[in-house]
């Protein structure tokens, strides 16, 4: 078994371990935690890894993830969809999958879990993966199988091995790892899932 934290169009590792077993739970007993992939993804910009972080209400910790409300006060889907498309609009995939992504970045969810869950649907959906989403039923005490809940994070860098790919920026920036699966998405479109699946 898997055990993986929410997250906000994942980063590259974060799919790869949601796709390599059939046996994966997303935690929903435990509380936010800060600076996370819970509410934010990492994009390739002009000037280097942009985070695009979704604001929330009640910052403190001690709230369960599952009742972790979004903000909308500060039109923080705007400026995600205009650093998304600033990032890719010259991608080679782009306007492929630009409606779908923009969907789910300007819909109406009132919790982050659920708006999450949508993201991953999402890529699912244009990868043509079918996959169950499964939430755990209780908090799992570390020691599972394979605990990446904590693990896999911004603060943390990967032990996976990631093959370059082209991206816009890279002639300026060099390549960028572990991005959200946006970038990947974006530049190697149906091709993803199977580079998913090697890493």
């Amino acid at each position: 078994m898997i055990l993986l934290s929410t997250a906000w169009f994942p980063p590259l590792e974060w799919m790869h371990h949601f796709l390599s077993t059939d046996a994966v739970f997303i935690e929903a007993h435990e509380n936010f935690v800060k600076q996370s992939y819970r509410n934010r993804c990492t994009i390739s910009a002009a000037n280097g890894p942009l985070a695009l972080s979704i604001p929330l209400q009640n910052e403190g910790n001690k709230t369960l993830i599952t009742e972790k409300k979004i903000s909308y006060a500060e039109g923080w889907q705007a400026k995600h969809w205009r650093a998304i498309e600033s990032a890719y609009s010259n991608s080679p995939y782009f306007e492929y999958f630009e409606d779908a992504i923009k969907t789910v970045v300007f819909s109406e969810h009132e919790f982050l879990f659920k708006l999450n869950k949508h993201s991953v649907q999402s890529v699912l959906d244009i990868l043509r993966i079918k996959k169950d989403i499964l939430s755990s039923s209780a908090f799992e005490a570390p020691g599972h199988a394979m605990d990446l809940r904590y693990s896999i994070s911004p603060k943390e860098k990967s032990a996976l091995h990631f093959p370059e790919y082209y991206q816009v920026f890279s002639d300026k920036k060099g390549f960028i790892a572990n991005l959200s699966i946006l970038d990947l998405l974006f530049h190697e479109g149906l091709g993803a899932a199977e580079y998913l699946k090697k890493l």
